[in-house]
């Protein structure tokens, strides 16, 4: 539109020059001795122009030739800015894809190219990790570090990786120190890297930063916490005021968890007390019910029956399970009847629990009470035949002199034990010398 403009513009102003020199008496007179030329003024205005307009063309041409070298290198330098965003895309979908190979390649060219050196170095450097190529992993690394001196988190965090997959998570944990901000990532790295080499009250730390952040999921956030939680009692175990002390600072939501609550009645145990590691168990199962966890509550007090006790056959009636009568324990055994008492308040909400059922057996056995002890175990058996029951049935008839129906028990609890080993083998046995 512009230039139609122009156009009319010009066509209009010669119209007019024309219709005004065509009546012009005027002459225009050039004297270059010995030579006189005389033109009409139109004449003159015209050659003038043309003159003008020739100069013009000649000066253009002229600049485009003095520039046509630049416009060249720029025609080859934009052919391979396009050629190198080309290859740094390819490179990033390959590796995407898991091409590592191809990823290389193209990352090389995009390199070669000069398009963003610093993240194509690092796809090479990567895929080349990926490619089992230390040393060609190191030199693209090398080439990252020389263009990404503003921003070097990418090629930090990428050998922090190299060095956790190298098995060397102290080497690791300073390179990390070294990033510019924390991130997400960056932080999740160091969290398996603290839990690797058994820093767990820096673990813990870590899995509140970053469920703070809600990047863990529920089921992830439970798994470190339970893994946090177990290895720091464990590692603190020294003695009793040790294992309680970081039992106290174990979150209320952890303590229920049947690894957690497990690992520290076990732990109290082992330091005598017992009535700790009652409590523990009990809160976890009035918060979260595990089978596995009632059974514990009764493994650590099971003992051989007392030749006094046999007296409580002669009871059976009046101790059966479902019987209203309560439990004769021995004297001075307060804690198992404490147990039983508790397991049997369970059994009102779990009537077909097989474990806790089992677990009532070597309790009542602990506190004498047989004849109850054995119709606990034969109704744990109903439910589910398991091995520990038969061995306990078995343990409860040698005591009572009945030694075929000892043997019975301990041929079915052998036969149920072998059936175990058989599915956790595959039939295979192995020696070891």
């Amino acid at each position: 539109m512009k230039a139609l403009g122009w156009l009319l513009a010009l066509s209009l102003l010669a119209v007019l020059l024309a219709a005004v020199l065509r009546y012009s008496p005027g002459y225009v007179l050039i004297v270059v001795p010995p030579y006189r030329v005389e033109l009409s003024v139109g004449l003159a205005l015209t050659v003038t122009a043309g003159m003008f307009a020739l100069g013009y063309l000649l000066l253009r041409a002229g600049s485009r030739l003095a520039g046509l070298p630049g416009e060249v290198r720029e025609w080859r330098a934009r052919g391979q800015r396009e050629r190198g965003a080309t290859a740094l895309a390819a490179a990033m979908r390959a590796y995407l894809g898991g091409r590592f190979g191809k990823a290389k390649t193209h990352a090389t060219e995009a390199l070669a190219a000069g398009t963003a050196p610093a993240v194509s170095a690092m796809i090479g450097a990567r895929a080349a990790h990926e490619l089992r190529q230390p040393e060609e992993r190191d030199r693209l690394a090398g080439e990252a570090a020389r263009h990404d001196a503003d921003d070097p988190t990418a090629r930090l965090m990428a050998r922090a990786e190299w060095l956790a997959a190298e098995g060397r998570p102290e080497d690791a944990l300073e390179v990390l120190g070294t990033l510019p901000a924390p991130h997400t990532a960056a932080l999740r790295l160091e969290l398996g890297l603290r839990v690797r080499i058994g820093q767990w009250d820096a673990a813990a730390r870590l899995i509140d930063r970053l469920a703070e952040r809600n990047v863990l999921s529920a089921a992830d956030r439970d798994q470190y916490e339970r893994q946090v939680a177990s290895e720091a009692l464990k590692a603190r175990s020294a003695d009793r005021d040790a294992t309680q002390e970081v039992w106290r600072q174990i979150p209320e939501r952890v303590r229920s968890d049947q690894v957690v609550a497990l690992t520290a009645a076990q732990l109290l145990e082992q330091h005598g007390d017992a009535a700790g590691a009652r409590a523990i168990i009990e809160r976890a199962l009035d918060t979260r019910w595990d089978s596995a966890l009632v059974l514990q509550y009764s493994r650590s007090m099971t003992a051989a029956p007392l030749p006094a006790a046999v007296e409580g056959v002669a009871s059976a009636d009046r101790g059966a399970p479902g019987s209203d009568s309560p439990a004769r324990v021995a004297p001075g055994d307060n804690d198992t009847a404490l147990r039983i008492e508790r397991c049997e308040g369970w059994l009102a909400s779990h009537p077909n629990d097989a474990m806790l059922l089992l677990s009532l057996g070597r309790l009542c056995i602990r506190a004498g009470l047989l004849a109850r002890a054995q119709g606990y175990l034969e109704a744990s058996l109903s439910i589910e035949p398991t091995y520990s029951a038969h061995l306990a049935l078995a343990d409860l008839h040698q005591a009572l002199s009945h030694q075929e129906a000892a043997a019975s028990h301990r041929d079915q609890a052998l036969s149920l034990a072998l059936r175990a080993l058989d599915a956790m083998t595959g039939g295979r046995r192995r020696a070891f010398l």
